[in-house]
């Protein structure tokens, strides 16, 4: 198999492609990767090149919007099955060539601000006094960024007064402003470029105001807490990340204002990208997304009726790596970000490859 990266130069994305070394280890597959570097000649020129070396299947995480359907094609003329890596393999409503392996933004997105609003209820925070402060990355394309989309949309719910949208649409990748109800900034999904932009960002939102921040990365939300942390203003801040990488982890074990993380998994889905090629490979017809391994961890609590759960359930004391993963969940017709699909991943167990690892909650061991 061939993997391109995203980027190398990224933790998150190192945490990614870490994992899919090991699982492809563990599945006995040889495995070449590449580095996309967040650049779209780049894109083009690693699927050129592993088109060229003909692998037997790869697995593709194109991090730059406008040029998917070119990649597709290029996989497509040289007849090597792939796997479209958490961004799609196409804009448009219909599957595309490459099968879909993805978190779902709807539930993980929506269900982190649930995590976040209760805490901001519990403070007594309001649209007077509150600014939600979003980090995106416009160059991973709307399905990505509508993350942020989700998490607002859901937070008016709980922090009255906040200006509402009455769709997640109505929250673009160039949206920068709603009154002082919301900011939006590019932290290109990186801390380094996070930091600079929060803390232009901060000079322009009153010090008297409460923070809710969120970002599509942990590594932006990290960088936007060193810029609130730095600018003295982290008593009034609470913030949440997604990805579920150790440094986040250790942010929402220690940092009081780090009330939710929204974990991916980011580390494990190498084994379900294993488990895909394997289904493939056995002729077994994929729905339009595999859903992703994803949990909403907090300190102490969950939520009923969402997948707030407290780090307990997933994490041992101080351990960095999860010690099981959220159970499989049957395939069926539901939301994505193109509308209603068939969305799953129970029939990854079919292939005995996810056994292989023993972490599935539910799975036995094979």
């Amino acid at each position: 198999m061939a993997y391109t990266n995203a980027t190398d130069a990224a933790p998150l994305y190192v945490l990614l492609q870490d994992g899919v070394k090991a699982a492809a280890s563990t599945s006995g597959v040889k495995l070449e990767t590449y580095d996309n570097a967040l650049d779209a000649s780049t894109v083009s020129s690693n699927a050129r090149l592993v088109a060229q070396s003909k692998p037997d299947f790869v697995l593709s995480y194109n991090p730059i919007a406008g040029i998917y359907g070119s990649v597709e094609k290029i996989y497509q003329n040289a007849d090597i099955p792939c796997i479209a890596v958490n961004t799609p393999s196409v804009t448009e409503p219909n599957p595309g060539y490459c099968s879909w392996l993805n978190l779902s933004n709807p539930q993980l997105c929506t269900d982190t601000a649930k995590a976040v609003g209760k805490a901001a209820r519990e403070r007594g925070w309001t649209g007077e006094n509150t600014t939600v402060l979003l980090v995106n990355a416009p160059s991973f394309g709307e399905q990505i960024n509508n993350c942020n989309s989700y998490f607002y949309k859901e937070i008016t719910n709980w922090v009255p007064g906040l200006r509402t949208i009455s769709d997640v649409s109505d929250l673009s990748v160039t949206t920068t402003q709603l009154g002082d109800s919301m900011v939006q900034v590019d932290g290109k999904a990186q801390r380094s470029p996070s930091f600079d932009v929060v803390k232009n960002a901060l000079a322009g939102i009153p010090s008297d105001r409460n923070l809710i921040t969120y970002s599509v990365a942990d590594d932006s939300s990290l960088g936007a807490w060193q810029a609130i942390d730095q600018a003295g203003r982290g008593n009034d801040t609470l913030i949440a990340g997604i990805g579920g990488t150790g440094e986040a982890l250790t942010q929402l074990r220690s940092n009081p204002a780090w009330v939710a993380e929204g974990d991916l998994f980011f580390g494990h889905w190498g084994q379900y990208m294993m488990a895909m090629a394997a289904a493939e490979k056995n002729g077994k017809e994929l729905p339009f997304q595999t859903i992703a391994p994803e949990a909403v961890l907090t300190k102490d609590f969950a939520i009923e009726d969402s997948i707030v759960a407290p780090l307990s359930d997933y994490y041992r004391d101080g351990q960095p790596d999860a010690y099981q993963l959220p159970p499989l969940v049957p395939v069926v017709e539901g939301e994505t970000v193109f509308g209603t699909q068939t969305v799953g991943n129970d029939y990854l167990a079919e292939t005995g490859v996810l056994q292989l690892f023993n972490n599935v909650r539910g799975l036995a061991n094979g």
